[in-house]
C-alpha cells in the first residue's frame, strides 16, 4: 500500500469482484489521471485476474480466516472481513479528501463490507459517496433481495448512496449479447458512470453543483438514480458539445429523455479543455436543462480541464424519489393520532351518564344462603369487595 502515502486525492475504493472489474476498467480510461484505485475482496484469484491494476492497489481482506476463497454469498463474512482491514482503511481515508465506494451488490463482500466502511468515513469525517450497481434480473430473486436488503442498509447509515439498476441496460443490449459479454458492458458503462461523478463532485469545479448538492437530494430519501454520460471529441469545441449531449441521450445507464423527464431531480455538468467558450457552456447546459420536468429540481455544473483540448464530457444524473418510502409512512403515521382524536371527539359530543355512589357486594357462590356474619362483616363476601381493593384488569 505504498502507493496510498500521497497529497490528500479522490479515492475510488473498489469492493468484491464487481468493484474490482470496475476499478480496472476506470484505470484504463484517460480520465482517470490524478485519481487513487484500490480494490479490496476476498477472492484471491479474482484479484490475481485485475492484471491491469498494481499489486500494491490490490489487498486480499482476511486471508487469516477465509484463505481467499472469498465470502460465498455471505454478508457477515464480508462485514467482518472489511472490519478486519481497518488499518488499511484508517490509511486510505486519512490521505483521501473524498472516498467513492463501488460494487456491485446481492454478493457478499460488497454489500456486507459497504457498511462497515461507510461507519468509518462517518467517524473520519470523510466525505463518502456509494454508488453500486444493482443485480440483472436474471440473475435470480435471491440476489436482487439481498441487494436491496443491503441498500436499505446503507441508505441507514449514508446521506449519499446511489443504486444503478443493471437491467437499464436492456434496453440498448442485442438480443444475442453473450452473457459475459453483458457483464463486461455493464461494468464498463458503470465506469464510465462512476468518473461522471467525479467530474460532478470534484472540488474546485468553476460552476459548482457539487457533493453537497447530490447528498442533499438523496438525503433521508430511498431513491433511484439514472446516470448519463455523454462523451464529445470534435476539433471545435461547440460540435464536441452538441455530440456529447447526443451521446448522453443514448447512455444505457441513463435511460433516454424519458428519465430525465420523469426525475424528481436532476445534476447536470459539463467537463471540457481550454478551448471551451463561455458560449459553448451557456448553450449545452440551457439545451440539456430543457429536458427535465417543469417541477424537477435542478442543478448545474461546469469545469474545464487542462490538456482536454477540445473534447467534452456531460454527466446527467437522474434521482427519482420511491414514493413508498415516502408517502406511505407519514399518511400511516397521520391516520392514527387523527383516529384518537375522532374518538375524543365523539366522545365529547355525547352525553356523559354519571355513576351513582352504590356499592353492590355480591357473594358469589354462597349468594342465597344464610350470611355469615361476624361482628358486623358478612365473611360471604369476598374480602378484595369488602375492604374495596382495585383489581387491574390491564384497559
Amino acid at each position: 500500500m505504498n502507493n496510498l502515502q500521497r497529497k490528500k486525492e479522490v479515492v475510488i475504493l473498489g469492493l468484491g469482484g464487481a468493484g474490482g472489474r470496475v476499478v480496472q476498467t476506470i484505470n484504463s480510461l484517460p480520465e482517470a489521471a490524478g485519481l487513487r484505485l484500490c480494490v479490496f475482496d476476498t477472492d484471491r484469484r479474482a484479484l490475481e485476474q485485475l492484471e491491469l491494476l498494481p499489486d500494491n492497489c490490490k489487498v486480499l481482506c482476511d486471508e487469516q480466516w477465509l484463505l481467499g476463497q472469498g465470502t460465498g454469498g455471505d454478508v457477515m463474512k464480508g462485514q467482518r472481513a472489511i472490519a478486519r482491514e481497518g488499518n488499511q482503511l484508517q490509511q486510505l481515508m486519512h490521505d483521501a479528501a473524498l472516498l467513492l465506494i463501488v460494487g456491485g451488490l446481492g454478493g457478499g463482500t460488497a454489500t456486507g463490507g459497504a457498511g462497515v466502511i461507510s461507519r468509518m468515513a462517518r467517524s473520519n469525517n470523510l466525505t463518502a459517496l456509494g454508488i453500486f450497481e444493482m443485480p440483472f434480473s436474471f440473475e435470480g430473486p435471491g440476489r436482487s433481495r439481498a441487494a436491496e436488503n443491503g441498500l436499505r442498509e446503507l441508505l441507514a447509515l449514508s446521506d449519499t448512496v446511489m443504486g444503478i439498476p443493471n437491467d437499464l441496460l436492456f434496453s440498448v443490449l442485442p438480443a444475442e449479447t453473450g452473457f459475459a459479454d453483458a457483464f463486461n458492458l455493464a461494468d464498463g458503462e458503470f465506469a464510465r458512470a462512476v468518473l461522471g461523478i467525479v467530474d460532478v463532485i470534484s472540488p474546485g469545479n468553476l460552476l459548482s453543483a457539487d457533493i453537497g448538492d447530490l447528498a442533499a437530494i438523496l438525503k433521508s430519501r430511498k431513491s433511484y438514480a439514472a446516470i448519463g454520460v455523454g462523451y464529445g471529441d470534435s476539433d471545435e469545441p461547440g460540435e464536441s458539445c452538441n455530440q456529447a449531449l447526443t451521446a448522453l441521450l443514448d447512455s444505457p445507464f441513463l435511460g433516454g429523455a424519458a428519465k430525465l423527464k420523469d426525475a424528481d431531480a436532476v445534476i447536470l455538468n459539463l467537463t471540457g479543455g481550454e478551448a471551451l467558450t463561455i458560449n459553448n457552456v451557456t448553450r449545452t447546459l440551457e439545451s440539456a436543462g430543457a429536458l427535465p420536468g417543469i417541477a424537477a429540481k435542478v442543478m448545474v455544473g461546469a469545469n474545464v480541464r487542462p490538456g482536454m483540448g477540445s473534447r467534452v464530457h456531460i454527466t446527467a444524473v437522474a434521482i427519482k424519489y420511491d414514493e413508498r418510502e415516502t408517502v406511505t409512512r407519514p399518511v400511516a403515521e397521520a391516520a392514527k393520532p387523527a383516529r384518537r382524536t375522532r374518538r375524543r371527539e365523539q366522545s365529547a359530543a355525547q352525553p356523559v351518564q354519571q355513576m351513582l355512589p352504590l356499592t353492590m357486594n355480591s357473594c358469589g357462590i354462597f349468594e342465597g344462603r344464610t350470611p355469615t356474619i361476624i361482628d358486623g362483616v358478612n365473611f360471604d363476601v369476598p374480602a378484595f369487595v369488602r375492604r374495596q381493593v382495585s383489581i387491574d384488569t390491564g384497559e
